[in-house]
């Protein structure tokens, strides 16, 4: 990964767990919607139609009334703004739905340049995903930093020469396992040092 954050021009985030944190209980969203192994929206796409419609509808609940007691994460709004004010562009790579994604990014202070949903019909880890959000962005994965916080985020962004894949509060597991192919972060205000070298929040 290149340390030449100069050429920075733009910046991926995952939503849920890094700009937004919210009280998932994913063992029981896995229960509730039948999904023994895998992947949930794997799973999902996989059902007959109509049992695939009620299991969305399901999961949107779910995730709906999680997304309501979540706040965003501490120190994203200045972060965002200073991203915004030196002219990076920023996007956002969700595997929630476009609309709940709308309604969490409206609190925050800057609008995004691009916002991928699995309703674009592609979510993590895999790579078309990510590519999708490049391609949105009119950006190059040299010129890019991923942020996210999980094993998804890695996976979707290991296959891309990132200039950085900073992972916020990364499992025991997942520092062990990746320590030498992503930079772990505990919070979320620390990418900034990490995205521009030198730049302070003022709180």
């Amino acid at each position: 990964m290149s340390s030449t954050s100069s050429l920075i021009k733009s910046v991926i985030f995952d939503m849920d767990g890094t700009l937004f944190i919210s009280p998932f209980n994913w063992k029981r969203i896995k229960e509730r919607l039948g999904v023994k192994e895998g992947l949930i929206l794997d799973y999902l796409h996989s059902l007959p139609p109509e049992e695939k419609r009620e299991k969305f509808l399901l999961l949107e609940n779910m995730e709906r009334e999680a997304v309501s007691m979540g706040k965003p994460a501490p120190g994203v709004d200045q972060v965002l703004s200073v991203l915004k004010r030196r002219g990076l562009k920023l996007g956002v790579l969700t595997n929630n739905s476009r609309a709940l994604a709308e309604k969490i990014l409206s609190r925050f202070p800057i609008n995004f340049d691009a916002l991928i949903t699995r309703d674009d019909g592609i979510w993590k880890p895999y790579p078309e995903a990510v590519e999708k959000a490049l391609n949105r962005l009119g950006t190059n994965p040299e010129h890019t930093v991923y942020v996210g916080d999980n094993r998804l985020d890695i996976e979707a962004a290991l296959p891309f020469k990132f200039a950085k894949i900073l992972i916020i509060n990364g499992s025991p597991h997942l520092r062990r396992k990746y320590g030498e192919k992503v930079i772990f972060l505990n919070s979320f205000s620390e990418i900034l040092g990490e995205i521009l070298p030198g730049e302070m929040l003022n709180y």
